[in-house]
């Protein structure tokens, strides 16, 4: 759910300031309130079917689970200060592109965490694919083409990754 969620709102980001939409750039806050909002909601009614299945409360899990919790903060304080640091005059909304280039790599590192400590080896794949979109996205810094970049590699980050452990969990039913 959430690689579609964060694919499509990068696509409409990058719609938006490419001028391909005709949305004006200051309405951004809302697509990303929109993202959020859906975002958390998916994942309440998710977590708690989660939450019934088993195997939830191995030590694998448990860490990934904190990982990836760990990532989302991560995040979050960037986005918080990026907020910051244009509210007391120091920062522009050019800020806000590190947060893809930044949330590659975490999400590579989260990915290359799960990866050792799991069953799950192939998601070393994952995560050097979340590093390679990182170093992609580095040189496009400042340029709407950055969240079309960002839109094309979650499909591969995210989605792919998350419809392969989705396949794992069916055939092992």
């Amino acid at each position: 759910m959430w690689g579609i969620l964060i694919s499509v709102t990068l696509l409409a980001h990058w719609g938006i300031v490419s001028g391909t939409l005709a949305i004006e750039p200051q309405y951004l806050w809302a697509l990303w309130i929109g993202f959020s909002a859906l975002g958390g909601f998916g994942s309440a009614i998710l977590g708690k079917k989660i939450a019934t299945k088993p195997g939830v409360q191995s030590m694998a899990n448990r860490v990934e689970h904190a990982v990836w919790s760990m990532f989302t903060l991560m995040l979050a304080c960037l986005w918080v200060g990026i907020v910051i640091s244009m509210l007391l005059g120091m920062g522009s909304v050019a800020l806000f592109d590190l947060v893809p280039i930044v949330g590659f790599a975490g999400q590579g590192l989260a990915y290359g965490v799960t990866a050792k400590i799991s069953h799950h080896k192939w998601l070393a794949w994952a995560s050097g694919a979340a590093f390679l979109a990182s170093m992609m996205c580095l040189p496009a810094f400042g340029q709407p083409v950055l969240y079309l970049i960002a839109a094309i590699a979650t499909v591969f980050t995210v989605v792919v990754p998350s419809l392969k452990t989705i396949g794992f969990e069916h055939t092992s039913q």
